[in-house]
């Protein structure tokens, strides 16, 4: 008995890490924390040190010292509490502070569901966060406090995912990258889920400027931020003509979103998409009614801006049918439906369309707007045809090798859990295929495609990576190597060189892979600082890594980056494009039946992670699939 508590206790620690480590990402359904893991590291407040103290345009700033010989600032504010009438509205710069901003505790994490990304306490179905979120933190070399250091450093700005629901900058140490890699690192928090992105006419009709009109306010927060950078990051010992951006998974797409928006440029000059993807929304998925037969079956999304208002008013009303309802809306001036959204609290619109979403504690909703303002009605991918048509900066992408286990891990479809908490993979060579047809697509969305179209224009260069770390342990409780693997967002505990703080690795983490880990993780962030400092990796900021090389069409052109103990990080060549994976599923035995085949292409190519650009209806038909709506494949 004594024997079987002790396993279960450990297949505990196992799920909670799994569950809670799983990165929300775009169009998926939320993995939530069933204990928050990571360190709560934004409720603590540091003790001020007067060496700190620094005199910014923004007004007077004192922080607190911080590991790895930094000063650091967290919790200041960027821009204006969008509050009241400020709710979907541009962001708003912010008027200096009139005295000394104590800057020793991180600021609230923007409203969402609580899961282990807000880094804060809560539970499953609860909302956390305020409005008044738009904070930033920064860490810098206490050198360039202290004029030892003759020249300004690169800036490197973190853009934090979370699906674009969920998240916050708090989680994320940037002390260990600021100082041994003489740059300064920004973290930042923006709006996010129904307060971040949310367009409808009403929104239009009563907007004074085309950035309130867009409905893309989350957007134009990471614009704001590095508006604020650029006036104020020099007191903070930064360059404000090197700034890097760089961001993970819905962090990443938002990085492809500042090379697209006409609004950013100039704002940064290097950018890094990790596990990204250059996916826009047109309007029409954001506002119609999800039955509505133009965004059918295409849209994946259950929610709507128009779909949530009839929510609201079913609410308030609901005594009211349908068709009333929508006849309400329609009639109902413009200004009397802004009052009524900007008077309801956040708390009780979110878990009205959560109901909607069939999956508590999720909204889905679309975000990252093709508004043709802050971001162009053509796609990204479209953009990337010509540099004169985006923000040409040089640019690094990659996924990560079995970026889709981490959401497989927790699927019965795929694996069973003794007693709730013990894996076990029901087919491991069904697993494996499954999400190597899921985690290739990534990458070939998100790296391949993108790097193909900008390498043939000409433009500044893009430098392409593959993260295959995969040496976390197996035992007969776990076989954690085949489960996980290298997955989505394992990556970021490398870049950052923080294996205590931030989010957790858990069981995947063990004194046997410390070594190689360490020795990884220096070898990432080394890539990654001479990419700040210079617009290539090279060699590494210490000139002793393999030399990372730009893409190519032939040849090597791509970094793997691993352990010595597997290869080391070494250039290969490692392609993965949309029409091969295409041709692949019309005969692949594993996709035994029409169905399963229909299903593999929609949720590839329509309802998946990756631009719908990629969906095409009749190679759908022609498939064999007229049968079988691809509305019916959709997740969450």
């Amino acid at each position: 008995m004594f024997k079987k508590i002790i396993l279960i206790l450990i297949g505990i620690i196992i799920l909670l890490v799994i569950s809670g480590f799983a990165y929300v990402t775009a169009n998926k359904s939320p993995q939530l924390f069933e204990k928050s893991v990571g360190g709560l590291y934004h409720k603590g407040e540091r003790l001020l040190d007067q060496d700190s103290r620094v005199s910014p345009p923004a007004g007077e700033v004192i922080g607190f010292a911080d590991s790895y010989d930094t000063f650091a600032w967290t919790g200041i504010p960027y821009a204006k509490p969008p509050v009241g009438e400020l709710r979907w509205r541009a962001t708003q710069p912010l008027e200096s502070f009139s005295s000394t901003y104590e800057a020793n505790e991180h600021g609230e994490p923007c409203m969402q569901f609580w899961g282990g990304l807000a880094g804060v306490e809560g539970e499953n179905g609860d909302v956390v966060g305020v409005e008044d979120c738009l904070s930033l933190n920064i860490w810098s070399p206490k050198r360039a406090i202290k004029n030892e250091i003759a020249k300004k450093l690169p800036v490197m700005v973190w853009i934090h995912g979370g699906g674009n629901d969920s998240g916050t900058g708090s989680i994320f140490q940037g002390h260990h990258l600021a100082g041994t890699k003489d740059v300064v690192v920004v973290t930042i928090n923006y709006r996010v889920g129904l307060l971040g992105w949310f367009s409808h006419d009403a929104i239009r009709a009563t907007s004074i400027s085309p950035e309130d009109a867009s409905g893309n306010f989350g957007t134009l927060d990471i614009i704001e931020s590095l508006k604020w950078v650029q006036k104020n990051i020099a007191a903070f010992g930064g360059d404000a003509s090197n700034v890097t951006i760089f961001g993970e998974s819905a962090g990443g797409r938002n990085v492809y979103s500042m090379l697209a928006s006409p609004l950013a440029k100039g704002l940064f000059h290097k950018a890094i998409s990790q596990s990204g993807t250059p996916d826009t929304t047109v309007l029409t998925l954001a506002e119609e009614y999800p039955d509505n037969k133009l965004v059918e079956p295409v849209s994946g999304l259950k929610n709507s801006s128009n779909g949530l208002i009839s929510l609201l008013i079913s609410d308030l009303e609901p005594e009211l049918s349908e068709a009333q309802v929508r006849a309400k809306i329609a009639n109902t001036d413009s200004h009397e439906l802004m009052r009524l959204l900007r008077s309801s609290s956040p708390e009780k619109m979110m878990k009205l369309a959560t109901k909607n979403s069939g999956n508590i504690g999720y909204i889905q909703i679309a975000r990252v707007l093709r508004d043709g303002y802050v971001l162009p009605k053509a796609s990204t991918l479209d953009l990337f045809k010509s540099p004169q048509n985006y923000n040409s900066v040089p640019l690094m992408v990659g996924t990560n090798r079995d970026e889709q286990k981490l959401f497989m891990a927790r699927n019965p479809r795929y694996v069973d859990w003794q007693f709730g908490v013990l894996p076990s993979i029901k087919d491991v060579e069904y697993y494996n295929r499954v999400s190597e047809y899921v985690s290739n697509t990534w990458k070939a969305g998100a790296v391949d495609e993108p790097a193909k179209l900008i390498s043939n224009t000409g433009a500044l260069p893009v430098y392409a990576y593959r993260f295959d770390w995969d040496e976390s342990p197996s035992s007969l409780l776990a076989d954690l190597p085949t489960l996980i693997g290298a997955a989505h967002g394992v990556e970021i505990n490398f870049v950052f060189g923080d294996f205590e703080g931030g989010v957790d690795l858990g069981p995947l983490a063990d004194k046997a892979n410390a070594s190689g880990r360490k020795e990884l993780s220096l070898t990432m962030m080394d890539y990654w600082a001479n990419f700040a400092h210079t617009g290539a990796p090279g060699k590494g900021l210490t000139g002793e890594q393999a030399p990372w090389s730009e893409w190519s069409k032939t040849g090597s052109n791509i970094m793997l980056l691993d352990t010595i103990a597997d290869g080391g990080s070494r250039m290969a060549e490692v392609r993965d494009n949309i029409a091969d994976i295409k041709s692949q599923i019309p005969n692949d035995p594993l996709l035994a039946s029409q169905k399963d085949r229909c299903e593999a292409y929609a949720i590839l190519f329509l309802h998946g992670y990756q631009s719908s650009d990629f969906w095409n209806e009749q190679e759908y038909s022609q498939l064999g699939c007229d049968s079988f709506p691809a509305g019916q494949f959709r997740t969450g």
